[in-house]
């Protein structure tokens, strides 16, 4: 019985919700996050006719690539380290806010980045539900792929 109650109770209350951000407001309400879940976008207005993006919009910096890249490590990390006994429980979501402010992008751009870190955090969540030798392992390369590309990044493209 409660099979067939929970789909209809679910999509009946998607249907009654007002605006798309009701709908989501009421999914984040069902399934809320643990406290050191990945980062949230912030929640927008609905959209109001825009102007056409100007090109400089348009076209990506060439960094790009790297900058998903270093998102998806500090989402991995942000999962791996705590999970493996690091004191340094959000110093990986805090590395990654403190990217995206000083980054400044559009947020097209933010949330491309946000979501790669929310796919790596929830690919090792799924993965590992226990420190590993592997997870060990693979928390060392990501902190020394990282720091090789936050150099890179910053030799290359900085000021």
């Amino acid at each position: 019985m409660l099979r067939r109650v929970l789909p209809i109770a679910f999509f009946s209350a998607l249907l009654l919700a007002s605006s798309p951000l009701a709908a989501q407001d009421f999914f984040r309400f069902l399934f809320r996050p643990p406290s050191n879940a990945p980062i949230q976008p912030p929640k927008t207005a609905p959209a109001v006719a825009k102007p056409p993006a100007s090109k400089a919009e348009e076209t990506p910096p060439p960094y790009e690539p790297d900058m998903s890249r270093l998102a998806e490590i500090l989402g991995a990390l942000h999962y791996l380290r705590p999970l493996c006994g690091a004191p340094d429980q959000n110093r990986w979501r805090d590395e990654m806010q403190e990217m995206i402010n000083a980054e400044q992008a559009p947020p097209p751009r933010r949330d491309r980045m946000i979501a790669n870190f929310n796919r790596s955090y929830s690919a090792y969540e799924q993965t590992y539900r226990t420190c590993t030798p592997s997870a060990d392992l693979a928390i060392k390369r990501f902190i020394d792929e990282g720091a090789k590309l936050s150099r890179e990044i910053a030799t290359k493209y900085g000021n």
